[in-house]
């Protein structure tokens, strides 16, 4: 933010009651909040992150945020640390963060409360998996296989046929319990392991083990950074060799820094492009992306991407 802003705004107005609060209490989320609203009033915000503010309605009182702010703060403590040894100067990364587990949270939540979903998308499994996965995955290596965002197993059922050990993982409890329910400790020569995630990484996995990271219709949802943060964590755990198939959204080529929740399909602000800069940065191999929009039935051309990436 530009020094002549903000000393216009210590001159104008006293907060210095607000900045203490978050220096005593750094993982307080509504103070956080209220500081945003009003460096939002005084313009104090880059285009970015004014685009964040509105979209995911980071206001005093919002029902989103007060909801899930318990979370927030215990998932985003280290960073609201930092944030807080200089709140100003910090403000952007402090609403990355919020945002960034709002997003998770709120659609956690939403697929755990809402049973339905995972009854509706079970039969036309079969016609994805051969039509649009199978043919695109079918080379690479089964042999260890990460279900990242398993939901209650539609893609297990596919993905066990080819492997000898699974990795289930989910935020939602309730999906691993049903997973477990359904598949147990070992089905047809296949070994199951469960585990729940706070939503961005899959550190209960050792380094170098996967030979295939994969996730089918759960990713598309997923802010743009929590993306990157399991980009990040799938990359070490994979073996040298070893791939990541990911379907995620494009839609953030259309509309970045909007929220999921209102957009077609309810598709985040990933995009391909975001992708080939995280596989970069987390020294991964861009094997091959392939937009995908009505011709698999998703509603809208060039909403969706499915990215394969490889470890060298």
């Amino acid at each position: 933010m530009r020094d002549s802003l903000l000393g216009r705004w210590f001159r104008g107005t006293d907060h210095k009651s607000l900045l203490r609060q978050l220096k005593m209490r750094p993982n307080d989320v509504a103070a956080w909040v209220k500081l945003i609203n009003v460096c939002q009033q005084q313009g104090m915000l880059d285009e970015q992150h004014e685009a964040l503010v509105r979209s995911h309605e980071l206001q005093p009182g919002a029902y989103v945020v007060a909801t899930f702010a318990d979370t927030i703060a215990e998932r985003g403590a280290v960073v609201f640390q930092r944030c807080a040894e200089a709140p100003i100067q910090n403000l952007s990364n402090a609403i990355d963060e919020i945002v960034k587990w709002k997003t998770a949270l709120q659609c956690g939540h939403t697929h755990d409360v809402s049973k339905g979903y995972f009854v509706d998308a079970e039969p036309v499994m079969a016609l994805q998996w051969d039509k649009v996965i199978y043919p695109l995955i079918q080379n690479l290596d089964f042999t260890c296989v990460l279900d990242l965002a398993c939901g209650h197993g539609r893609n297990t059922e596919f993905l066990r046929r080819f492997s000898k050990e699974m990795h289930l993982v989910d935020i939602n409890a309730s999906c691993i319990d049903a997973c477990r329910e359904r598949f147990g400790e070992e089905r047809d020569g296949t070994r199951f392991n469960y585990y729940v995630t706070d939503g961005n990484h899959v550190r209960m996995l050792p380094d170098d083990q996967l030979t295939l990271a994969y996730t089918w219709d759960s990713m598309v949802h997923f802010d743009k950074l929590i993306v990157r943060d399991y980009v990040e964590d799938v990359a070490r755990a994979l073996k040298p060799g070893g791939c990541a198939f990911l379907h995620h959204s494009n839609y953030g080529a259309v509309a970045p820094d909007s929220n999921w929740a209102s957009n077609p399909g309810t598709r985040s602000d990933m995009s391909a492009e975001l992708m080939r800069e995280y596989a970069a940065a987390a020294g991964l191999d861009v094997v091959r992306q392939k937009l995908q929009g009505r011709a698999e039935g998703w509603g809208m051309d060039d909403l969706d991407c499915v990215s394969i990436l490889r470890k060298p």
